[in-house]
C-alpha cells in the first residue's frame, strides 16, 4: 500500500456520544489551521450508546472524517483497523476527550521526518489526573522499564505517533486491548527504529472507562509474556 505524505489522527472510542461531536469540530478546525493534507479516522469498539450513529454522522458532515465500529471491545482492535484504513504516512493516535494539549500533533509531524516514533509523556510534561492513577501508572512504567530494558516514561495509548510503515511489519503482534504501545516501541526499539519522546500536558479529571482491577491483571501478565519473549530471543 502506498501512502500519502500527510497526517492520520485516529481516535479510539468506546461510549463517547456526550464528547465525540464536539471534539472531532474542535479537533478539524485545529487540523484545518495547519493547512497540511489529513484525515480523522474515529474507531468505535464496543460502544452502546450512541456513539455509533454520531461518529456516522460526523463523517457525513466534515469530508476529512472516517468512521468505524467494531462489535467487539478492544482499543488495539481498532488501531489495527485504523492503520489498515490510513492514507497518509503519518499516524498518530490521541484521546477522544482531547485532555493532551493539541500542540503535540505539530511536534510530532516535526519529528516524524526522522524518527519511526514519538512517545508523548505526560510524565515528562505536565498532568493533572487523579493521584491513584499517576501512582498505579508510575510503577507500571518502571516495571515495564526495567523488564524490557526501555527508557520511556509514558505507554498510554494517547498522544503517541509513528510512520505507518515503520509499524507495519509489526500489525499482526497489535494486541486487541491496550497494550499494544508496549509491544510497538519494543519491536521498533529491538529493530533498530529511532524513538524519541517528548513532554506533553494532559489534564484528564473523567473517570476511567476501564476495570482498573482487570486491566491490571491484564497488562501484567503481557508484560510478563513479552519479558520471557524478550529472554528467548
Amino acid at each position: 500500500m502506498t501512502l500519502n505524505n500527510g497526517l492520520t489522527v485516529f481516535i479510539p472510542v468506546y461510549n463517547e456520544a456526550a464528547i465525540l461531536r464536539k471534539n472531532i469540530h474542535v479537533l478539524q478546525q485545529y487540523l484545518e489551521s495547519m493547512k497540511i493534507p489529513y484525515e480523522i479516522i474515529i474507531g468505535s469498539n464496543g460502544s452502546t450508546d450512541k456513539t455509533p450513529e454520531i461518529g456516522k454522522t460526523v463523517a457525513i458532515t466534515y469530508a476529512h472524517v472516517k468512521f468505524f465500529h467494531l462489535k467487539l471491545r478492544g482499543p488495539g482492535l481498532a488501531f489495527k483497523e485504523a492503520l489498515n484504513k490510513a492514507s497518509y504516512m503519518f499516524f498518530l493516535c490521541i484521546d477522544a476527550d482531547l485532555s493532551t494539549d493539541l500542540d503535540f500533533i505539530l511536534r510530532a509531524i516535526f519529528y516524524l521526518q526522522t524518527y519511526d516514533a514519538v512517545v508523548g509523556s505526560k510524565l515528562v510534561g505536565k498532568q493533572t489526573r487523579p493521584l491513584f492513577r499517576v501512582l498505579v501508572s508510575e510503577f507500571f512504567i518502571k516495571c515495564t522499564n526495567l523488564l524490557l530494558n526501555m527508557p520511556y516514561r509514558d505507554y498510554s495509548i494517547g498522544a503517541k505517533a509513528y510512520r505507518a510503515e515503520s509499524i507495519r511489519p509489526f500489525i499482526s503482534d497489535i494486541d486487541r486491548h491496550t497494550f499494544y504501545t508496549q509491544a510497538l516501541l519494543w519491536q521498533l526499539q529491538k529493530n533498530g527504529g529511532k524513538i524519541i519522546e517528548i513532554p506533553v500536558n494532559c489534564w484528564d479529571y473523567r473517570k476511567s472507562k476501564f476495570n482498573l482491577l482487570h486491566e491490571g491483571i491484564y497488562r501484567y501478565y503481557k508484560l510478563l509474556h513479552l519479558w520471557i519473549k524478550n529472554i528467548r530471543d
